[in-house]
């Protein structure tokens, strides 16, 4: 059963059992309902977490995995919410960052972000850990 269905079954059960305001409902009823609203880890949402881990563009993810932007927006906007928006990088993507930094003219996150088809926001935090790096 896909999760729409569950969700309206969820929420005709809920009208069923506790009446149509659904402020009067439970709350365990409520989060369980909630909860639904939220994607599947399906092993296509998992790589466009690690795509978006790894400060690949909104744009770019949407045209690699065909996928409407919306929906990109949406799942990035989950994981900043939720605090699962922690930047990574492979040792190579590092190594090509700190190649742009040292070869670019007057290097600025959005210079470097679009050079490398990243997110000037995953520019900028992987900065902060090449300087982190530097100073150990």
């Amino acid at each position: 059963m896909s999760s729409n269905k569950k969700m309206a079954a969820a929420i005709r059960s809920a009208y069923a059992n506790y009446g149509d305001d659904p402020d009067d409902w439970p709350e365990d009823v409520k989060q369980e309902i909630h909860g639904q609203y939220e994607e599947e880890h399906t092993a296509e949402n998992n790589i466009l977490r690690h795509m978006i881990l790894h400060g690949y563009t909104s744009q770019y993810i949407a045209q690699e995995r065909s996928r409407s932007l919306q929906y990109i927006w949406h799942l990035r906007g989950r994981m900043k919410k939720r605090d699962e928006l922690d930047y990574q990088a492979t040792p190579d993507e590092l190594t090509q960052l700190k190649y742009n930094l040292d070869h670019m003219n007057k290097p600025n996150n959005k210079g470097i972000a679009s050079a490398m088809g990243r997110d000037k926001d995953w520019v900028r935090c992987m900065r902060v850990k090449l300087r982190e790096a530097e100073h150990e």
